[in-house]
C-alpha cells in the first residue's frame, strides 16, 4: 500500500468499488500494526482543476519572475490578488474562508494565514482558472496548451 490513497466516489457500484479496495488495504495495514485514518467529506475543487491552475501558476512564475519566481509564493500571492479582486462578485464563496490575514511567524518572518486553494470550491476553481488567464494576458504570459494535464 502506498502511504496516502485517495478515492473519488461519484456512483454508487463505484463507490461501493471503492470503499471495498479502501478496506482491504486498510485492513492490511492495520493488521501489520500501522495507525491509519480514513476521511469522508464532499468534493471541493476537482482535480482536474487543481493540476490545471497549478500549471498556469507555473508558467506565471516562469515569465514574470520576482516576487512570482517560486510557484508556492507565485501561488500565494496571486490567490490574494484573485481574493481581493473577486471578494464583491463571489462574496458567498470567500465568506467560507474568513479573512486573510498577516502575521509574525517564529523568527519574525510575515506569514500569511487564511485563503488556501485546498478549500475552494468547483466555483471557486473555475473562476481563479479565469482569472489566471486574464491575469496572465494582461502580463504577457504565452501559455502552454494542456501543461495541466
Amino acid at each position: 500500500m502506498t502511504d496516502r490513497l485517495t478515492l473519488s466516489l461519484w456512483e454508487e457500484g463505484q463507490a461501493h468499488k471503492a470503499v471495498s479496495f479502501l478496506w482491504k488495504n486498510a485492513k492490511e495495514a492495520v493488521r501489520d500494526g500501522k495507525r491509519m485514518v480514513a476521511e469522508l467529506r464532499p468534493e471541493t475543487r476537482s482535480d482536474a482543476q487543481n493540476r490545471h491552475y497549478h500549471g498556469l501558476i507555473s508558467q506565471i512564475a516562469a515569465h514574470i519572475g520576482g516576487d512570482l519566481a517560486d510557484p508556492d509564493d507565485a501561488k500565494r500571492i496571486l490567490i490574494s490578488a484573485f481574493k481581493i479582486e473577486t471578494q464583491d462578485v463571489l462574496a458567498d464563496e470567500w465568506a467560507k474562508f474568513g479573512d486573510l490575514r498577516m502575521g509574525r511567524g517564529l523568527h519574525k518572518e510575515i506569514v500569511v494565514l487564511g485563503t488556501q486553494s485546498r478549500g475552494f470550491s468547483k466555483k471557486l476553481g473555475a473562476a481563479f482558472i479565469e482569472w489566471l488567464y486574464a491575469f496572465g494576458a494582461s502580463h504577457d504570459v504565452q501559455f502552454k496548451a494542456q501543461e495541466w494535464k
